[in-house]
Formats: C-alpha cells, sequence, structure tokens
C-alpha cells in the first residue's frame, strides 16, 4: 500500500475537482439568466470544499478499514 498520507491528497484533490466542477455546470444547466463570472467562481469553491471535505471522510473510513484488518 502506498503511503496513506499520499492517497488522502489524491482521493481529495479529485474530488475538490470533481465537485467544483459538478457545481458550475449544474449550475449552468439548471439556470435561464445569465449569471456572472463571480457567481460560477463562489460555486466551484463551495464544491471544492464539499468535495475535500467528502474526499478525508473517504480516506479516514478506508485508513481504518484497513488498520482493522492488519491488526488481526
Amino acid at each position: 500500500m502506498k503511503h496513506p498520507l499520499l492517497e488522502l491528497i489524491k482521493l481529495m484533490f479529485i474530488l475538490a475537482v470533481t465537485f467544483s466542477i459538478g457545481m458550475v455546470v449544474s449550475i449552468w444547466v439548471i439556470t435561464r439568466e445569465p449569471i456572472s463570472l463571480d457567481v460560477y467562481i463562489k460555486y466551484g469553491v463551495i464544491g471544492a470544499i464539499v468535495g475535500l471535505w467528502g474526499g478525508a471522510g473517504a480516506w479516514l473510513i478506508f485508513y481504518l478499514q484497513i488498520r482493522r484488518y492488519f491488526r488481526k
């Protein structure tokens, strides 16, 4: 297994980018009127924060499961 911290960074980065793109695209698809670039940036940042939080949680669950498995 690779170093857990590297896996954490990789997972958080992937989820942050994915959630950020997802938030911006969903706002772009849902709204009918033109939206300023500031709104897109704001929702992109919100998506990135949610992605980072989810990535950290998923990594923690994965890490605890591995530790429990190898202790037996």
